[in-house]
Formats: C-alpha cells, sequence, structure tokens
C-alpha cells in the first residue's frame, strides 16, 4: 500500500496521542511530503481506474462525484458493512489528525480480508471482479481474464505470480480454448508478458548505463552506447554482422527458456544494485532478440502488441525498429535501440513524471552533451497485475488462501462464460 513504509516509521506512537498529518500533507508534490504525487495515489492511479469501472462521474477539473448507479451503491454498502470505520475516517480526512487506537479500530472493521461472503458490498465488488455489469465496457476482458487465472490455478494448483507468469507466457498447462474471447484473452496475457519481458532487459540495461555513466570520462551518448554494445559483442565480426542473422543465432529454442531467463533477468535487477557484469548484459541482450525473432515477424500478435500497450516505448516500438535495421550491423543498432529506448525514453518519461506529479526519477541527466550522475536502482516487472488479480480472487472468495480454487470459483468457471 502506497505511503506504508513512510508510515511505519510513526509505529511508536502512543496509542492515545493524535497524529496529525498536516505538516506532511499541506503541500503537495513537495519534499518531506507523505506522498509526493501532488493529488496522491487517488489522483495518479486511482481515478482513472474508478472512472472506467463507473465509480465517478466524468469531469474535467480535479474534483469528482460518484454515480449514483455503482459509485454511490459501493459507498453506502462500505458505510453498512463498516459504519465504525467510515464515522472515523471521515473525521481523519476532515480533520487531518487521527490516533493509534482509531487506525487499530479501522483495521478490525475494514480489512479487504474480513469482507462478509454475503454482504451486498461483497455482492457489487464480485459482480466488478467477475465482469457481471454490462454498462462496464472492460467486463468481458475483466471476465475472461479472471476465468482463465482461474482456470490455470485449478489445474496446475499453482498460485504464485511466478507460476502464472509462466502459464502465461508459455500457455503448455491451458486447454485449447473453444470460446474465442477466452483464446484471445490468453494471446493478450501472452503479448503482455513480451512486454513485461523487454522492459526488465532495458532496466538492467539502464543500470550498466548509469555505471557506466559514472566511472567513464568519455560519457557522450553515442560514446555510452557503444562502450555497452562492445561489452555485448567482444568481436569484430559479430559487431558486423546483421542484427537479423545475430538474433536467429542467439534465439532460445523454446517459450519455456525466454521464461526462464525473464526470470533471470528480473532476480539480477531485483536483488542487485552492482554493475551488471558482461555476463548479464549478454543474458539481457540475448532475451531481447529472441523475442524480435520469436515474435517480431507474426502480424496478428504484433497488432495485439500495438493495441495493449504504448507502442512507441514498448515491444512493439522495440520490433518495429529491429524491424527496419534488420539488415544493419549488429553494433549499430543495439547502439540506436540503446539511444532511443533506455537513454532518450527514459529522459522524456521522466520529464513527464517531474512535470505532472512533481516527483523526480531520473537515474541520469544530460549535461552539455554529457551523460553525468548515473543512479542505479533497484528493478521489478512494471505492473504487477497478477498478483493482485491472485488477491482479489482471494478477496472476493473465488481462491482460497492455500492457493486451491474454492466452491464459489469452481461455480463461476462452470457458469460464466465470457461471451
Amino acid at each position: 500500500m502506497a505511503g506504508s513504509n513512510w508510515a511505519g516509521d510513526h509505529l511508536e506512537l502512543p496509542s492515545e496521542q493524535e497524529f496529525d498529518f498536516s505538516a506532511w500533507t499541506d503541500r503537495p508534490g513537495k519534499e518531506e511530503q507523505y506522498l509526493k504525487a501532488p493529488r496522491g495515489n487517488f489522483g495518479q492511479f486511482y481515478v482513472a481506474s474508478m472512472l472506467e469501472m463507473g465509480m465517478l462521474e466524468e469531469h474535467t477539473a480535479p474534483i469528482y462525484a460518484v454515480t449514483e448507479k455503482y459509485g454511490l451503491q459501493l459507498a453506502t454498502a462500505f458505510e453498512k458493512a463498516c459504519p465504525k470505520a467510515s464515522i472515523l475516517l471521515l473525521d481523519a480526512i476532515e480533520t487531518g489528525a487521527i490516533t493509534r487506537d482509531s487506525c487499530e479500530l479501522i483495521s478490525e472493521e475494514a480489512h479487504p480480508s474480513l469482507l462478509r461472503e454475503h454482504s451486498n458490498e461483497t455482492r457489487l465488488l464480485r459482480e466488478y471482479l467477475c465482469g457481471e455489469r454490462e454498462s462496464d465496457p472492460s467486463a468481458r476482458a475483466r471476465r475472461a481474464s479472471l476465468w482463465n487465472i482461474l482456470s490455470i490455478v485449478k489445474q496446475t494448483s499453482l498460485a504464485s505470480e511466478n507460476d502464472l507468469r509462466r502459464e502465461l507466457y508459455v500457455q503448455d498447462n491451458t486447454a485449447a480454448q473453444a470460446k474465442i474471447e477466452l483464446a484471445t484473452n490468453l494471446q493478450t496475457w501472452r503479448a503482455y508478458m513480451v512486454n513485461e519481458f523487454c522492459h526488465i532487459t532495458l532496466e538492467l540495461l539502464l543500470n550498466a548505463l548509469t555505471h557506466c555513466v559514472n566511472r567513464n570520462s568519455a560519457r557522450s551518448i553515442n560514446d555510452i552506447a557503444a562502450h555497452l554494445v562492445s561489452a555485448y559483442l567482444k568481436q569484430a565480426s559479430a559487431q558486423s554482422r546483421p542484427i537479423a542473422d545475430l538474433a536467429q543465432e542467439v534465439a532460445l529454442p523454446v517459450l519455456l527458456a525466454e521464461h526462464e531467463l525473464a526470470h533471470e533477468v528480473s532476480e539480477i535487477v531485483r536483488n542487485n544494485i552492482e554493475a551488471p557484469s558482461d555476463g548479464d548484459t549478454a543474458k539481457a541482450v540475448k532475451l531481447l532478440l529472441s523475442l524480435w525473432n520469436r515474435w517480431g515477424s507474426d502480424r496478428e500478435f504484433v497488432r495485439i502488441l500495438h493495441s495493449a500497450t504504448v507502442s512507441g516505448r514498448s515491444a512493439a516500438g522495440i520490433f518495429g525498429m529491429l524491424d527496419r535495421l534488420a539488415n544493419e550491423p549488429a553494433a549499430e543498432v543495439l547502439a540506436a535501440l540503446i539511444r532511443k529506448f533506455i537513454i532518450s525514453n527514459h529522459l522524456l518519461i521522466a520529464g513527464q513524471k517531474l512535470s505532472s506529479s512533481g516527483t523526480f526519477t531520473y537515474r541520469f541527466i544530460v549535461d552539455e552533451g554529457q551523460l553525468v550522475d548515473g543512479v542505479p536502482a533497484k528493478y521489478d516487472f512494471t505492473t504487477p497485475r497478477i498478483g493482485n488479480l491472485i488477491r482479489f480472487a482471494e478477496d472476493a472468495r473465488l481462491l482460497g488462501v492455500d492457493g486451491e480454487v474454492t466452491e464459489v470459483g469452481k461455480a463461476f468457471l462452470r457458469a460464466v462464460q465470457p461471451i
């Protein structure tokens, strides 16, 4: 939960003492604030989803009203299910202060794991999760995703994030889908995994770049890109080969090998901010080229990639660039890819974040044409939607805490067809 690390610093607050949040919330987006984004997580993350699912009315100003048909229904259901917590939360919002005792009372009544099986709140949340609201434009895709995830868990008895990531990419434990919407949904999930794998390779290369920036005296964009490429393509003969030939040579034979290599790369960037070794860099480039070799010429798959991602910054954009330069020397192509997708795009996205939310995310900056001040970091897959979906399914009693599909979940699999 956003802010939980910050809140953890104040766990020693005496139970009877009132904690005043205002000192950390009266200057949105500034330093030493509870959340860096000017409108907190609500503005940064939740508004878009709540608008999409029909909880909020469309509005141009940063003030939103709940919709009568769904937003108000859900708010009323929460208030009825958690009357004490509702009063305490509203009071805290109005005053900017709360006691530790109040926090504990809110948790004891309103924690998602305490949703009552037959309450109206659970019914509304399950209705949304299962995609049963006809007016919700995302209902069909959500229903198909939930059906596929539950089906995989039922068949394999596996429900960890990495297990599901493997199944959604490799798909060797998913039965052939008779329903076209289920099959299409699985293909979209596979495209999502390809995009995740591309991002994790770029993150490893970004860390390699930040270390290179800090230890080299020649730090122009072209010099840095060339240095990273030479660490991978050590022999001149490899540097001059067409990138398509090199990709075909290093391509992994099966989907499972690509998943396992992606997991290995993710473990490197998740657990270590030391300079990646030349071998680590080679793994990242190998994965990227293998994915392009497998999927780049699949027009239908690339079409799904384009529709499911921001193509200019995603796997579709990378594949498109490699397609255009397929016959060019590998060293030149990889250097161009680093300049575009790691250096240029990083500066662009970091600038947008600074402008929109006041959040500084630069891992290096440009000073008079030179890259300076490299800052390595730990990374993970970009959006942990699989883990969230598992937790939502557990809260909705579709999955048990032991990872088994419950009777309610089995009933969903039998009765709810995403067509």
